[in-house]
Formats: C-alpha cells, structure tokens, sequence
C-alpha cells in the first residue's frame, strides 16, 4: 500500500517495529533487574556495576549515532533485523560469561549489546514512519518509541519471578533468546524492500550530520539535543538505579523489581496520553507539560513519608511524565526534520538523550557509593527536568514564531512541524 495516500499506515510494520523496540527495552531493563541480586551473589555493592550500567549506554550511543550512516547504505528491514541479531548474540554471550563473575567481561559484552540496542530505535522508528502517511508519522512515532517503556515495565513485572524462577544469568538468556527468536519473524513478515513508496535505501548525502543544521534547523536542533540529554539523565537514573535506590525505601531484592514495573506502566500511560495531547498542544507544548507532571511525583516519593503502595504509585506518576518526555523527544525529532534526514536526526537526538543516559547512571552511581541518602539522590534527579522545561518552552516559540512568519520567510520544515 501507498505509504503516502493521506492517514494511511502500514500497521504490520508498525507493531513489528513496536515489538522490536520493546525488545529493546526488556534488554536495557535486564541489568537494572539483576543488580541487586547480582550484588548479593558476588559479594559486591550494587555501586561496582556502574561501570557495566554506563559502557552499556555508551554502546547505545554508538549505535544511535551510526543508524543514520548505516541507515542510508543498509534497507531498513535488514537493518532492524540485523540490529536485533546482535544485541540478542550479545546478551547471550552476558548470560554465558555471567558465572565468571566478571565486572569486566559483563561490561563488555552489556557494550557490544549496547550497540545493537541503539540501531534499534531509530532504525525502527525510521522504517515505521517510512510506511505511514506524513500526516501520521509524529503519532506513529510515538506508538512505537512506546515499545521502549512497555519492555522495561514487562521486565519489572516478570523479573522478580525470573529472577527466582532462573536466576540473574537465566533473566540474560531470556533477554537474548527471545529476539534471536523474533529476528526469525521480522524476516518472515516485514514487508520486502521497496513495497512502500519510501521504503528504499536513502540518499547518501541525508546521513550527514550536517543537514540537521540546514537553515530554520539550527536552534531546533541544538534545543531538541539539550532537551533529549537533559530529560535522559533524569529518567535513567531512575530506570537504571531504581531496583538498587528502592532497597534504601526498605523493600527486599526480590521486590525492588516491582518499582521499574510502576515507572515505566506510568511513562506507558503518559506516552498514550501523549498521542492525543501531542495533537491538541503541539508536541513542543507536551514537552512543557510532561517533565513539569514527572519532578512533582519524584519530589512527593522523595519528601513524603510513604507506604510502600504510595511510594509505588508515586513512581508511576514519575514515570507518566519522565518516561512520555523521554518518549517524546523522538517525536520531536520527527516532527522537525524532513524525510531525508529524519533517521539522522531521530538518531542524533536520541545519542544526545543517551549521553545524559550515561552522564545520569553514573553521577548517581557515584552519589551511591558515597552512601548519599536515597531521597536526596531522587532530589537531585529532578533539576535536569527543570532545565528540560526551559529548552521546551524556548522550541514551543521557535515553532509558534515560524507559524505565523508570511509564507515566503518560513522555513519549510517548521511550517510543517507542530
């Protein structure tokens, strides 16, 4: 089918792309499931797996930062299936090499894994958009970024039982089967190369960094990369440490899972929310909204005296607001930049947000090992927010200011992103 008949998409890729991507999540998840247990096996502090927590979102970097070159060389199906295979071969590898109890071999084998996981995201994303209509790719977008949050709430609902069902090195293998597994499927279903209008190899010249700072590009791009980095310290703290800063709140290992569960089935709700509430406002506008919803449940879990069921669904509305910004960013993205560039920017974007993936997880590892209080590391988790809002509401005029600009003196691509 036509993927430029105005409103048509092309659901299978969709929800193959979404799969793909919650895939995605569920392996970014596992290690944060494993750590406390982990700890405990190898007589260690949860602070020793930092350097494993960061050289995993260092390889995502990598990987988003060279999906837009691959992406212009390599079709997109094959490059979501080729991205799958590897960070499935490589959290097999984890789980085999785990025994040893390595920080070492973890952390180069959670790298190597990190690399596949970040070609995933723009590569799907890209190749979903590529099969929707331009009218719905900002909302398709988000739909399938939305795989990211459902896949690590399905590993804090299932990893407290997988962890005593087969242990931390069993959670790995499940993390790696399972995609080698799904890879089998893409091959299968996604459509072949070139059944959609878009669904070719692009032009060489769009991977270049370069065009996301063509004219009536430049601020956006800079305000959309400070707002992804800024929001990603904050929910990756959150994602990464979570399991580990619960055990401060005085639940067991076991039950520290339990938290990721109720952060990201909140960024779940906010990202679904946030389909709607993108159209109505203005996905710049949403951006203002959500992070300012995440601070004030992260500062109520850090200064209120909550049971454990409260503190729960304070996480939750952490997450509906720090999870749907980090979801949103992409949309941001999309919605920015034209088909050409738009994997390059999608993947720029998300390198940025994930540099604060790494900045974030490893100031609070450090601020763990210090054995800083619990509730001043949620504190402190929440002032990159602030700033995020800042960088939002700055794009949100940006777009406003484009709008009503005479047609001859508006640039092309803000006029077309909300």
């Amino acid at each position: 089918m036509s993927a430029t008949r105005a409103g048509s998409v092309h659901w299978t890729v969709v929800v193959l792309c979404f799969l793909a991507i919650l895939l995605d999540g569920f392996d970014t998840a596992a290690l944060s499931l494993a750590i406390p247990t982990m700890a405990a096996e190898w007589a260690v502090t949860p602070a020793a797996f930092t350097l494993a927590v960061v050289l995993t979102n260092i390889g995502v970097v990598f990987g988003y930062l060279s999906a837009g070159y691959l992406g212009a060389r390599i079709p997109g199906r094959r490059l979501v299936i080729g991205a799958v295979v590897l960070f499935g071969v490589a959290t097999i590898a984890t789980a085999a090499t785990l025994p040893l109890e390595s920080i070492a071999l973890l952390s180069a084998t959670r790298l190597v894994t990190g690399i596949g996981l970040g070609v995933v995201v723009p590569a799907a994303v890209g190749l979903a958009t590529k099969h929707s209509a331009e009218n719905r790719r900002e909302q398709v977008s988000i739909a399938v970024a939305l795989g990211l949050g459902a896949g690590a709430g399905l590993g804090g609902l299932l990893g407290g039982r997988l962890l005593n069902l087969v242990g931390s090195d069993g959670v790995f293998y499940v993390a790696g089967i399972v995609p080698l597994l799904f890879a089998a499927v893409l091959a299968w279903l996604l459509p072949a190369e070139g059944t959609a209008v878009t669904a070719t190899v692009g032009d060489k010249s769009d991977a270049k960094i370069g065009r996301l700072f063509d004219p009536g590009l430049r601020l956006p791009t800079t305000l959309i990369w400070a707002f992804s980095f800024l929001v990603f310290i904050t929910s990756y703290v959150l994602i990464s440490w979570i399991p580990t800063l619960l055990t401060g709140y005085g639940f067991s290992p076991s039950k520290a899972p339990l938290g990721l569960a109720f952060l990201t089935l909140g960024g779940i709700i906010g990202g679904l929310a946030l389909l709607p509430l993108a159209g109505r406002l203005g996905i710049a506008r949403a951006m203002i909204l959500m992070p300012a919803i995440g601070g004030v449940f992260m500062i109520i879990a850090a200064k209120a005296s909550l049971g454990d069921t409260a503190l729960l669904l304070c996480l939750a509305g952490a997450g509906v607001g720090v999870v749907s910004a980090q979801l949103g960013q992409l949309a941001l993205a999309v919605a920015t930049y034209p088909p050409g560039p738009r994997t390059t920017g999608v993947g720029w974007a998300a390198a940025l947000g994930r540099l604060g993936s790494i900045v974030g997880p490893g100031i609070a590892g450090v601020l763990i090992g210090q054995a800083l209080a619990t509730r001043d590391i949620v504190v402190a988790a929440t002032v990159p927010l602030l700033f995020a809002i800042v960088c939002a509401v700055m794009l949100s005029r940006v777009k406003a200011k484009a709008r009503v600009l005479p047609a001859a003196e508006t640039p092309l691509v803000l006029e077309k992103a909300r």
